[in-house]
């Protein structure tokens, strides 16, 4: 992740309904794999915590290890907990945010191993329920000033990536190969919305510290498809 990319427009508001769209195509059985599938509520990617302490729980799991014994394209290190640089008011934020974001980062990994015939479509149906979820909390997650334009990129990433699912798994159940999969446009296009979500952060944390720079990078970097 360090070339620039062009940038999608990073409006919240398109963000939102481009989510209402993915649920409406959902309902329609266009965009979700599989019958009578229902969408899991917001609420359910979040942890289970009492709900006096939910607002400012730690959702970071204990463990960012890869699913299914696959593994990483960057060296995933877990966020730490001091987030050095990160100011204390923000730091909520970023635990729940970039939880979210490896939540969406692993059902991606697991997602692009199966995009060969009889295996995508079933997956696809996993993949999307994973992420919906993880992408309606970071919408709904308070934002801090200044990192608005960081989580819309990271929204609008997330949403061009599902359409890239979207089309491999189509792609791939017609008998595709990879080489020609990872050509669909919206790939490219969301791996730039990562780009330039990370160097929105990078901008607003000047004083950030090296291990919590280099985590943080990496998720972004583990999210992207190149």
């Amino acid at each position: 992740m360090r070339r620039k990319y062009p940038v999608v427009s990073s409006d919240s508001g398109n963000c939102s309904r481009y989510i209402v769209a993915l649920e409406r195509f959902a309902i329609l059985g266009v965009l979700l794999v599989g019958a009578n599938m229902i969408l899991p509520e917001v609420s359910e990617a979040k942890p289970k915590a009492k709900p006096a302490q939910a607002a400012n729980a730690n959702w970071y799991p204990a463990s960012v290890a890869a699913p299914n014994g696959l593994s990483y394209p960057c060296n995933l290190h877990p966020l730490p907990r001091s987030m050095d640089g990160i100011p204390a008011r923000d730091r909520v934020y970023i635990n729940h945010t970039f939880a979210m974001i490896l939540r969406a980062l692993q059902a991606k990994t697991v997602m692009l191993s199966k995009l060969t015939k009889g295996n995508a479509r079933p997956a696809y149906a996993t993949y999307y329920a994973t992420t919906i979820s993880a992408l309606k909390t970071i919408q709904k997650e308070p934002t801090p000033r200044g990192l608005e334009t960081f989580r819309n990129e990271v929204m609008n990433g997330i949403i061009l990536q599902m359409t890239f699912f979207k089309k491999a798994t189509t792609a791939a159940e017609a008998g595709s190969d990879f080489k020609t999969i990872m050509k669909i446009p919206e790939g490219k296009q969301a791996s730039a919305q990562l780009q330039a979500a990370w160097s929105q952060l990078k901008s607003h944390y000047t004083n950030i510290g090296p291990m919590t720079e280099n985590s943080l990078y990496h998720h972004l970097c583990a999210l992207d498809l190149f």
